[in-house]
């Protein structure tokens, strides 16, 4: 297998169409690695290092939410995006006060909005204040 300098990016959903999606949208800038559950992206953290992980929020028995909360203090560096639906963002916002998640994106999902967010979440990360997504 070839090396590649690209950063590694985790992606967890338990929809195969929605990990070819982000697959597709974001394998020209990262190494992309793909999980459908929490359970294994976790099993991943602890075998490799990567530089962002994009969740989706309603998952079986472990939500994305749960996920980021789980491994916030273990992988402080690491830059998180969150993918949901509308009903979710109080749960949201109350993430980001504390830090869990540094963007996320409400669905449907678009590839600009998922690049857009992306990119706000390693500034976010890194100390600029958070932006709401616009709807839809």
């Amino acid at each position: 297998m070839p090396t590649t300098d690209k950063p590694r990016l985790l992606v967890v959903d338990d929809e195969p169409d929605m990990l070819d999606f982000v697959e597709r949208v974001m394998r020209r800038r990262y190494q992309v690695t793909r999980c459908a559950s929490a359970e294994e992206a976790v099993a991943e953290l602890d075998r490799h290092a990567f530089e962002v992980l994009i969740t989706d929020q309603k998952m079986p028995r472990v939500s994305g939410l749960e996920l980021l909360a789980r491994i916030a203090g273990a992988h402080p560096s690491l830059v998180r995006v969150l993918l949901s639906g509308f009903t979710d963002v109080p749960d949201i916002q109350r993430a980001v006060e504390r830090s869990q998640v540094h963007a996320y994106v409400l669905k449907p999902v678009d590839s600009q909005r998922l690049l857009a967010a992306v990119a706000q979440a390693y500034e976010v990360r890194d100390g600029a204040p958070f932006v709401p997504p616009e709807e839809g």
